[in-house]
């Protein structure tokens, strides 16, 4: 649907006369800037850092990692069902936003070329974030990455996917995925290593979608 109305937006934009119509291709990135953005970029959990810690460490030896990585991208976890979406949206509307603001400065409109690179550049760091846990797990390059730094971020990503369910156990769409994950090979041994038998001394209240 985003893509279909973005692309009917900037048909309208190139093809009509209509001294605004230039803008119309605009709209859709700059509300999904004002309004979507916000969500993936912004660390706001559902769950208080602290008691999110505190339910991890119950059954994991490297809670305080697995509860920073859970924060940093809390909306990709929190909503798997929907963080995908949100990513292919980002990246069609960031690309999208650059493309506008080359033509406006062509056209020199200046401060509306600047204003859609700024809107581009927000929507490009939401693309990173969206659903960048399951977006590493599934890349082959950080997997088997000399780079220790994209190794572990392979490693929290995949250990995350399984903790998240943690918090919430009773929702059946994260303990689905967490049980897929589990089941890879590589992500047994990172839960043989970290991964501890332990009584679940409390849990979070699934947030509203």
């Amino acid at each position: 649907m985003i893509l279909l109305i973005n692309a009917i937006a900037i048909f309208a934009s190139f093809s009509l006369n209509q001294i605004y119509a230039v803008y119309w291709g605009a709209i859709l990135p700059t509300l999904y800037a004002i309004i979507v953005a916000p969500q993936a970029l912004i660390t706001r959990p559902e769950i208080p850092t602290s008691a999110i810690t505190k339910i991890l460490a119950d059954k994991w030896d490297n809670a305080e990692d697995l509860t920073a990585y859970i924060v940093k991208y809390w909306m990709a976890f929190a909503y798997p069902a929907t963080s995908w979406k949100k990513q292919r949206n980002s990246v069609i509307l960031y690309l999208t936003s650059f493309v506008l603001g080359i033509v406006y400065f062509l056209r020199e409109l200046f401060a509306a070329g600047i204003i859609l690179f700024i809107i581009g550049y927000i929507l490009y760091q939401m693309s990173l974030r969206a659903d960048r846990p399951r977006s590493v797990y599934a890349n082959a390059d950080f997997r088997d990455s000399d780079n220790g730094f994209a190794r572990k971020e392979w490693e929290l990503a995949a250990m995350s996917i399984v903790a998240i369910s943690d918090l919430y156990p009773d929702d059946r769409t994260l303990k689905v995925s967490a049980n897929e994950v589990s089941e890879d090979g590589d992500v047994k041994s990172l839960l043989s290593k970290y991964r501890h038998d332990g009584r679940m001394e409390g849990t979070g209240s699934r947030p509203a979608a």
